[in-house]
């Protein structure tokens, strides 16, 4: 055997132990890069379901009703799912709101209802969450 041969299997040798050792660090760093870009989307998504929702509650013939009719058509086109989540008004019932008095809606979701990738080598929140808070409208 020449040293030349020799030579050539040590590199290559070294080149799959470095593959080896590189691969699952770049291949969680590409999962978690996924994941966490997937929460900021869905976050967002949801920030704009509760603004959405909360605009519609401060108008004057707003019911829970309605407000959860929008919501369910919103988290559907929003891909968050049409269940799983909790919707929550300050005070219980926006119809009883007298003009200029404020209203709050909260949106929660567990984050495993939307999760992409799956994996859990990387700390993800438990739940997402968004809240927005408006004066109520008068006639």
């Amino acid at each position: 055997m020449t040293a030349k041969h020799s030579n050539r299997r040590t590199r290559r040798g070294t080149t799959i132990v470095e593959a080896a050792i590189v691969l699952p660090l770049l291949l969680t760093l590409t999962f978690a890069g996924i994941e966490y870009g997937w929460m900021m989307l869905c976050d967002q998504q949801l920030t704009n379901v509760v603004e959405q929702a909360a605009r519609t509650a401060a108008t004057p013939t707003s019911t829970n009703a309605s407000v959860n009719s929008q919501i369910t058509t919103q988290m559907t086109a929003a891909n968050l799912g049409s269940s799983g989540y909790t919707t929550t008004y300050t005070p219980a019932n926006v119809a009883t709101v007298a003009t200029g008095g404020s209203v709050t809606v909260t949106i929660s979701i567990p984050y495993k209802n939307v999760e992409v990738t799956g994996v859990t080598l990387f700390p993800l929140p438990t739940t997402i969450s968004s809240t927005a808070t408006v004066v109520k409208e008068g006639l």
